[in-house]
């Protein structure tokens, strides 16, 4: 009886699938899955944690005014043109709830982040995919996305640098994309969720472009960068028109009080530790990409992020597969076939402390010659419980 009620769309809709699930396996493991800030929290998080524990029997500010002028100072940007969110996430639900009609055309890359098309499928719409090519290093052909766009559109997503690729566009070439869709009226979702990670990241972002185009949004993550994925607290910045009709779609109360006092407290004021991060990442991810090319069965691709985006079909096995194997040596790594059945030979490992890196590449290529030597078919990983928490 209930299923003849339910929503045909919902019907139809698996749910994403994400890193970050140690709780899922054993609390133990290094977690190479989820894209975090390598040094963890800063030092300030505990102590503004502390300051306003007070303040949790109070309900939270339902438009984070504090927050929105700490960053509307920090990112040069009016308040009108900023909306906080439950995580970066929550605005992208935001946004189609408040554009997204049944059959409206939405297209998005592939591989990228799966949550924009789940929710642009789950208010009706339909999602066309620019496909981003092996050949071409994964970056985006525009041509690609031009043809889908003459073809008509409600939105165009996209992630940059993209999650699971690692592949940063040139502020020019997105630029170009906004330009050529606000000609045809058509929305632009950017999502730099990870764009913080990089040394020229904040003259490449788009947030400086919001107020030049009026069908642009931006969104942030304060997760990745910060490394408190389980404090939920992200912002964007648009038009004013598309924040005004996302602040409608919000949830009420979206972002706790003390969500928004840590990230008051955070933003604009870690200099050094963002500093550092992208110095650390920078010379962590080269180093990586450098050492892993030289392993037999691996293919990574040039990541511009803090993570990398690996091909193991030489192996000859799935990378649900190889995420077990590695599981049973104690690392969690990104099982990239939920991407799509392109991508069932790719896996993405993210950047972590040297010492962790140091001890994933040794087991990477133990793993590999351990495959190679025996046979693809006749491998099997040694059995070894893995409790869960």
């Amino acid at each position: 009886m209930i299923r003849k009620m339910v929503r045909r769309e919902l019907l139809r809709l698996v749910r994403p699938q994400h890193g970050g699930e140690v709780w899922k396996h054993n609390p133990t493991l290094i977690d190479f899955s989820c894209n975090l800030n390598p040094f963890g929290p800063p030092e300030e998080t505990l102590k503004i944690i502390q300051q306003n524990l007070d303040y949790i029997t109070n309900y939270p500010d339902d438009h984070c005014t504090h927050l929105k002028s700490t960053l509307s100072d920090y990112l040069d940007v009016p308040l009108g043109n900023i909306i906080v969110g439950c995580g970066s996430t929550e605005l992208i639900k935001a946004f189609a709830e408040a554009f997204v009609r049944p059959n409206d055309h939405i297209i998005v890359c592939s591989p990228t982040y799966d949550e924009y098309a789940f929710y642009c499928q789950f208010m009706g719409g339909v999602v066309d995919r620019v496909p981003l090519r092996e050949d071409k290093e994964f970056c985006l052909e525009t041509d690609s996305l031009f043809e889908l766009v003459n073809g008509g559109a409600r939105a165009v997503f996209l992630c940059n640098p993209n999650n699971p690729t690692s592949r940063f566009e040139n502020k020019n070439k997105i630029l170009e994309v906004v330009e050529e869709c606000e000609s045809r009226n058509i929305l632009v979702f950017i999502d730099e969720a990870f764009i913080d990670f990089l040394r020229e990241g904040k003259s490449s972002s788009c947030v400086s472009e919001v107020q030049n185009h009026d069908n642009l949004f931006v969104s942030r993550s304060l997760t990745k960068i910060f490394s408190i994925p389980g404090i939920r607290v992200g912002y964007g910045v648009g038009g004013e028109e598309i924040v005004k009709y996302m602040d409608k779609a919000r949830l009420s109360w979206n972002v706790g009080t003390l969500e928004q006092a840590l990230a008051c407290g955070l933003v604009g004021a870690c200099h050094s530790y963002l500093e550092r991060t992208v110095r650390f990442v920078e010379t962590e991810k080269r180093r990586i990409y450098e050492k892993l090319s030289r392993i037999m069965g691996y293919q990574p691709v040039r990541p511009d992020a803090n993570f990398i985006f690996v091909k193991i079909k030489e192996l000859g096995v799935s990378s649900t597969d190889f995420k077990n194997i590695m599981l049973t040596y104690g690392f969690l790594i990104r099982d990239c076939s939920s991407f799509g059945e392109a991508f069932s030979n790719y896996i993405r490992i993210a950047i972590k402390k040297s010492e962790q890196n140091a001890s994933l590449l040794e087991k990477l290529k133990a793993v590999s010659e351990e495959i190679l030597s025996s046979g693809r078919k006749e491998f099997e990983a040694p059995e070894r419980s893995i409790s869960k928490c």
